[in-house]
């Protein structure tokens, strides 16, 4: 009888395991434990991982990214000028995430598009809908056609995802000039070198700038990425201005590198 029960306690603690939250951090570092997802009073999200007794805050800027069991990969998105976690639907050149419009964060009832690099694009109602999306995707006329005429509605919006990101693999593998989600070639200038060089350090003794070993993790992975020749995301560059706002040469710095 207690082998069994150990065999049956052993089968719950696994299951446990494996079906746990995992909180993937900018510098790599991952938590594992029940994640909360909550906001600050102005409106700014924030994570609480819990396992235990153990409970710990992370900040938005500090998180790559969450994976719920239950729910699916949430990663940190911008829409407009507040930032939110997005539920990731759909992954490609065009992504679809849904998001929370409320204080509730994981209430991820709008849908909102993303082109790789760009800003998000929130899915308009039915008044509207068929104007604002044609012209947003008005590089694959294929599929623009198709919402101007009506063959593709607002209720299609994963075929019209499916098919514009088709649309772009064809355009890029006929010009024989591949486009890669997570790179951008190119070649780092000494001078850039330099600058990446002058920033660390002026972080390092800057006393303007707050959760300075997040900022210091996010600037290593920003400049990891330029190293590699990779692009960074929007996402991570704007996370990086907006801890450093309070440091003008380091803000100066920072424009001079992505400019």
């Amino acid at each position: 009888m207690k082998r069994y029960l150990s065999i049956f306690t052993l089968s719950i603690l696994s299951f446990s395991a494996t079906g746990q939250d995992i909180l993937t951090k900018l510098s790599g570092e991952t938590i594992t434990g029940d994640v909360k997802l909550l906001a600050n009073s102005d409106g700014m999200p924030y994570a609480i991982v819990k396992n235990g007794k153990d409970k710990e805050k992370v900040e938005l800027f500090s998180i790559k990214n969450i994976s719920l069991p239950e729910i699916g990969l949430v990663k940190p998105i911008k829409v407009g000028e507040q930032y939110r976690f997005g539920l990731l639907e759909i992954e490609g050149y065009l992504s679809v995430y849904k998001y929370s419009t409320s204080n509730r964060m994981d209430d991820f009832g709008t849908t909102a598009l993303q082109k790789f690099g760009g800003s998000t694009f929130v899915l308009p109602g039915i008044v509207g809908f068929r104007k604002l999306l044609s012209d947003y995707l008005s590089d694959c006329p294929e599929v623009s056609d198709k919402i101007d005429e009506k063959e593709l509605k607002r209720n299609d919006i994963d075929q019209i995802v499916n098919d514009y990101n088709a649309c772009i693999a064809l355009k890029n593998s006929i010009e024989q000039n591949p486009i890669s989600y997570n790179t951008n070639v190119s070649n780092i200038s000494e001078s850039k070198q330099t600058m990446l060089k002058d920033f660390e350090a002026l972080l390092k003794y800057s006393e303007k700038v707050e959760d300075k070993d997040n900022v210091i993790d996010m600037f290593s992975n920003f400049s990891s990425k330029l190293n590699n020749g990779e692009k960074a995301s929007d996402y991570l560059i704007n996370a990086i201005k907006n801890a450093i706002k309070n440091d003008k040469k380091l803000m100066e710095l920072m424009n001079k590198i992505i400019n």
